[in-house]
């Protein structure tokens, strides 16, 4: 037994030796250390909108620093508006000398466009209280409008050249879009009810100019006749909007100003200027219906028969069908730009004492002023070539209604 014990120790001992001695023979290599687990950190907290942050207007909400920005700009902007104009005024001086034609005509549209470069600052400025997309389309196709109108007139007064066809195909569609996308805004519209109707008037005046727009291209092609016609309904609704507004005044017992400021009453009374406007407003529909009517009944042939004798061939002249092709989309220009300036006034952002009166002028005289433009240009023209000659009641429509004479 003791003799097997003794035999178990030395087998232990040598397999310990052995162990040691080959031990002494290795090397370490060390090998990828495990990932340290470690616990998940706590999300950081995100800074909480508050309500009164939701509940700020947008312009007080943004980065003080973008909103510095648009307000330098926008105080920076009359500026670069007037610079820009000095330096084209510098450019087109030549043309502007070589193709003068009269006193009057320069100072006329020289209002026009220094009121429409006014009114498109504000454009700039102006917060739109309506998010939806009508109102957003009202918008843009009324500035793209104004654009090309303006466009258009210097074309006519730089060069005395038609601004082109596809500047005729453009200006009816967006001046149409713009008129008819504006209801979103008028439904937002909580002034005195008189202005609406004014505004109403401008739209009516400006939808009906388009139609005259589609009558003055038809000297160019006459299919366009067709096209016109339609323009009728808004043609009577101007007349009828001008005559309904007779009894409102007549009626009114008294009159409201705005803050106790000058021109304050305007349209809500029987004051001078409002009954003024009216009356002129009220004749310029009984013109345009009459116009329109020589026109249906003539067709486009014999109506401009008369204006195709006024070419001077020998210049640039007075050329009466192609000034024409302008007179309408410069009409809607200045309709537009009096409707705007009501809005202003009626915004408070502009003072009744220096809008009322320039929207007044606009948009009763500036109208008639570009109905006889071709006067202003040559005034040994005749006022009204189109109701000249012979050759009525032999129209399109009535040979397609078998009454032709």
């Amino acid at each position: 037994m003791e003799t097997q014990r003794r035999h178990r120790r030395c087998a232990w001992a040598a397999a310990a030796s052995t162990v040691a001695a080959s031990a002494g023979s290795w090397h370490f290599v060390p090998g990828p250390r495990a990932p340290v687990l470690s616990r998940p950190s706590a999300p950081r907290a995100q800074p909480r909108t508050t309500l009164k942050i939701l509940r700020q207007p947008l312009s007080e909400s943004v980065n003080p620093s973008s909103r510095g920005s648009f307000q330098e700009f926008r105080q920076h902007f009359p500026l670069i508006l007037s610079g820009s104009l000095l330096a084209g005024l510098s450019m087109v001086l030549p043309s502007l000398l070589q193709h003068h034609a009269s006193l009057g005509e320069d100072v006329f549209l020289a209002s026009v466009v220094m009121v429409t470069g006014y009114c498109l600052a504000e454009m700039v400025g102006m917060q739109m209280h309506c998010p939806h997309w009508e109102a957003k389309l009202h918008t843009g196709c009324n500035v793209l409008a104004t654009l090309l109108s303006v466009y258009g007139l210097a074309v006519e007064r730089l060069t005395r050249e038609s601004p082109g066809l596809w500047w005729g195909i453009l200006v009816p569609i967006l001046y149409l879009v713009s008129n008819f996308t504006m209801s979103r805004l008028m439904a937002m519209y909580r002034g005195p009810k008189a202005y609406s109707h004014l505004f109403d008037l401008g739209q009516s005046f400006t939808l009906s100019f388009q139609g005259i727009h589609c009558l003055a291209w038809s000297s160019v092609y006459p299919e366009l006749y067709w096209l016109a016609l339609p323009f009728w309904y808004w043609s009577l609704k101007k007349l009828v909007e001008t005559v309904t507004v007779l009894p409102e005044l007549f009626g009114s017992q008294r009159c409201e100003h705005r803050s106790g400021e000058a021109f304050g009453s305007f349209g809500l009374g029987l004051d001078v200027l409002t009954l003024g406007f009216t009356f002129v407003n009220f004749a310029a529909a009984i013109a345009d219906n009459a116009y329109m009517g020589a026109y249906t009944l003539r067709g486009p042939e014999d109506f401009f028969a008369v204006s195709r004798t006024l070419s001077d061939s020998e210049g640039w002249g007075s050329d009466h069908l192609r000034l024409a092709l302008v007179k309408p989309a410069v009409g809607s220009l200045v309709v537009s730009m009096a409707v705007f300036l009501g809005t202003l006034v009626s915004r408070n952002r502009l003072s009744s004492a220096v809008g009322v009166p320039i929207s007044v002028l606009l948009s009763s005289l500036g109208p008639w002023l570009v109905f006889f433009w071709h006067r202003l240009i040559d005034p040994s023209e005749p006022w009204l070539p189109e109701f000249m000659g012979t050759g009525w009641g032999s129209s399109p429509l009535l040979q397609l209604m078998g009454v032709a004479v």
